[in-house]
């Protein structure tokens, strides 16, 4: 049973703001596209898995949630938790192509293409260390005594796997669930009242996310992003606002364009905006337009008079 679903995928949505309002002779363009279309693969590897378990039925009473975001000694995530009354498991997914080699003292991942090009990543069994370490000290606080398990899925097939003496099973998305069927046991932790509680629990304690600004990650200024709103017909940024709707050049008209392009103003630059920066960004002349429009947006307001800002949190 998924208690609680995944939801949208900040990295992902972030970094497609972000290229789309980079110009691409930009220095900075080349690295956001790599970590979009590498946050899309991760995205389309999540959405395999998710399957796979949404349709897995499994003897013993259990629950799956997406997206946990928990603090310990430390705020931590976890993508996917598989929780029976016997154990946790935590299922870190990676959707890399080409031959990956898990490399040990120290821990990263290397990925070599046919061409030979080699890239340094972030070990998953370091990330699964530090994740197992993290959960376990959460419930041991609230005196839940569950083993913590983890696997990694490597969900594309065009890959091949050198797992080097990695501790953890490593696996394909179909072989998943048998995976979890083999850790079937019976020797039970908790009870069916007890595995209830617990995920209450880690809802009550789930932490949203707040997204942090990308213009900070790339060393971007405000003069770097290209601004204007983006229609929703042909993609083109610069529609203008006349007689309360939005138009582009190709004559397209939309009443609410100035949604999306809120939210790529959020993802680039962080949860809040006020006056002057809406109007900078969206193109608009008037202080009472740029107001009517804030206040219709449903934000939290921050502030009064000319230190009023607006602010939304982009949440998992």
């Amino acid at each position: 049973m998924i208690i609680k679903k995944r939801s949208a995928q900040l990295n992902f949505l972030g970094q497609a703001a972000l290229k789309k309002r980079l110009d691409m002779s930009h220095l900075k363009f080349n690295d956001v596209e790599n970590n979009y279309f590498r946050s899309k693969a991760g995205v389309s590897g999540e959405d395999f898995v998710d399957q796979q378990l949404a349709r897995y039925e499994h003897p013993e009473t259990h629950f799956i949630i997406h997206d946990l975001h928990l603090k310990a000694s430390s705020f931590f995530q976890i993508d996917n938790l598989f929780v029976t009354q016997s154990y946790a498991l935590i299922i870190e997914v990676k959707n890399i192509k080409h031959t990956v080699e898990m490399m040990q003292n120290p821990h990263y991942m290397k990925q070599t293409n046919p061409e030979g090009k080699v890239v340094i990543m972030d070990s998953p069994e370091e990330q699964l260390d530090k994740n197992i370490i993290w959960l376990r000290d959460w419930m041991l606080r609230r005196n839940w005594f569950l083993p913590v398990e983890g696997v990694i899925v490597f969900t594309n097939s065009d890959s091949h796997i050198i797992p080097n003496n990695c501790r953890y099973d490593i696996v394909r998305p179909r072989y998943l669930t048998k995976k979890i069927r083999k850790m079937t046991t019976s020797r039970e932790v908790l009870s069916q009242e007890e595995l209830i509680r617990l995920g209450e629990e880690f809802l009550k304690n789930h932490r949203e996310y707040e997204h942090k600004a990308l213009h900070a990650k790339y060393n971007l200024s405000s003069e770097d992003i290209i601004t204007g709103v983006e229609c929703p017909v042909c993609f083109e940024i610069g529609m203008k606002w006349s007689k309360r709707k939005w138009v582009c050049s190709n004559d397209h008209i939309s009443t609410n364009a100035h949604l999306q392009t809120l939210d790529d103003y959020f993802f680039i630059f962080g949860p809040e905006i006020n006056n002057t920066e809406f109007r900078r960004f969206f193109h608009i002349k008037s202080k009472d337009v740029a107001k009517r429009m804030l206040k219709k947006m449903n934000l939290i307001e921050v502030g009064k008079g000319r230190w009023r800002r607006y602010r939304k949190l982009l949440s998992k």
